[in-house]
């Protein structure tokens, strides 16, 4: 009698453990103020040409993917992401679907990378405000202003419709993870 009721207070103590630690776990959601089904707020930025460009001039006959990314310069994941994202904008294109970036990189380091990458889509540089990853309240909160890495985004991407409206979301919580294409790719069927 002694081992059950020992084993009934130690399942009591295991339960009310994982009770109240999910009480406080957070799901990790990016972008929290702009859900699916949402409209992003008007994104203006300068491309790698330095031609001012905003989200509405640059959607495709069914819409776009928006990858923001943190830096192109320093950011190895950002690079390899680029790399992926240079390889499906073809596939993206033929669906009617434009691609478009958003880093905190002054123009003249995307004109660099876009030429460096043999990136054909616009590249937009969110310096040296930060004004649209401020909006989109995915500024990373990591950073104080003066430190050379504020400005940067929590990235992810959004795959918006012809009208603008969020029709899915992909980040992760960790910025050395990023999500995979395919299921991008796979999403954008869909539109």
């Amino acid at each position: 009698m002694k081992t059950f009721h020992l084993l009934s207070k130690t399942f009591t103590l295991v339960a009310f453990l994982a009770l109240y630690s999910n009480s406080f776990a957070q799901e990790f959601v990016w972008a929290p103020d702009f859900p699916v089904g949402a409209e992003l707020p008007a994104v203006t930025a300068p491309d790698q040409h330095g031609n001012m460009q905003t989200l509405e001039e640059l959607q495709g006959d069914k819409g776009m993917v928006l990858l923001i990314s943190r830096s192109y310069e320093w950011c190895p994941y950002c690079i390899r992401q680029l790399g992926q994202l240079i390889d499906v904008a073809p596939q993206l294109k033929s669906m009617g679907i434009n691609v478009a970036t958003l880093t905190y990189d002054p123009v003249s380091i995307l004109t660099e990378s876009a030429l460096d990458h043999e990136a054909s889509f616009p590249m937009l540089s969110d310096a040296p405000n930060y004004d649209n990853v401020k909006a989109l309240g995915i500024l990373n909160a990591q950073y104080s202003p003066g430190e050379r890495p504020y400005g940067i985004a929590y990235p992810g991407i959004f795959l918006l419709d012809a009208n603008g409206v969020i029709k899915a979301k992909f980040a992760e919580e960790d910025y050395r993870e990023r999500p995979e294409f395919a299921l991008v790719l796979e999403a954008a069927e869909q539109l």
